[in-house]
């Protein structure tokens, strides 16, 4: 299976990709392809080490993966990955430049067997509405060969967060759903909230996480 995560700068994604990548592994080895170019901060490479043990390896850079290596010489050689059929996830930027880096992977992803989410997050600007994260939805599609397949529900406020702001944004992603016909597929959320609100979650899966993946301790205190 293909997996394409796509979301605005801010919004979760690589963490929820992380953390994605963390549940499928526990039933089969995962590949993540890390083409986020965009923001050089938060990137999935960072991980690679230490998720190497259990089964996810991370593809990005042609330099081997170096975490201070911000020159954008992207690897593709995860494709070959993809057409003998194996898990990978695609990190991908949000916006037109990384509907540019996924048209070099049309070649190799099957359109019967692949998803493509977006991950939303109600409480950065760009996202803070329903009206906004259509418009996203809309050009999406619009300049893509392969249409959004569902949504993610991301609500947080980093070490802020409440089990009320899952809750509230994922009443802003289901009206999208409604609008677009899409299912949303999964809810990402701190293990705490999730415990708070297990009964009110109505995605079709959940992914939870103990701490962030890629903060450091100054980053959420």
């Amino acid at each position: 299976m293909t997996q394409i995560v796509t979301g605005y700068y801010g919004s979760g994604k690589t963490e929820f990709v992380v953390n994605l990548a963390v549940e499928q592994a526990k039933n089969a080895p995962v590949a993540i392809a890390d083409l986020d170019i965009i923001n050089p901060f938060f990137r999935s490479r960072e991980r690679a080490e230490a998720l190497m043990p259990i089964g996810i390896t991370v593809q990005g850079s042609v330099f081997e993966n170096h975490v201070a290596q911000d020159v954008p010489a992207l690897s593709f050689a995860f494709l070959s990955k993809i057409r003998a059929g194996e898990n990978v996830i695609i990190d991908l930027p949000g916006g037109e430049g990384g509907l540019r880096l996924l048209s070099a992977c049309y070649g190799a992803i099957d359109p019967k067997r692949y998803e493509f989410l977006c991950v939303f997050n109600l409480y950065r600007p760009e996202t803070d509405s329903v009206e906004k994260m259509l418009d996203f939805c809309k050009q999406v599609n619009a300049h893509s060969q392969l249409p959004i397949t569902g949504l993610v529900n991301n609500g947080n406020l980093l070490h802020h967060t409440t089990a009320e702001h899952v809750l509230d944004c994922q009443s802003a992603v289901l009206k999208v759903c409604e609008k677009l016909n899409l299912p949303l597929m999964y809810t990402h959320l701190q293990e705490d909230s999730y415990y708070e609100i297990a009964d009110k979650i109505i995605s079709e899966k959940i992914i939870t996480f103990a701490k962030p993946q890629l903060r450091h301790a100054w980053q959420i205190s």
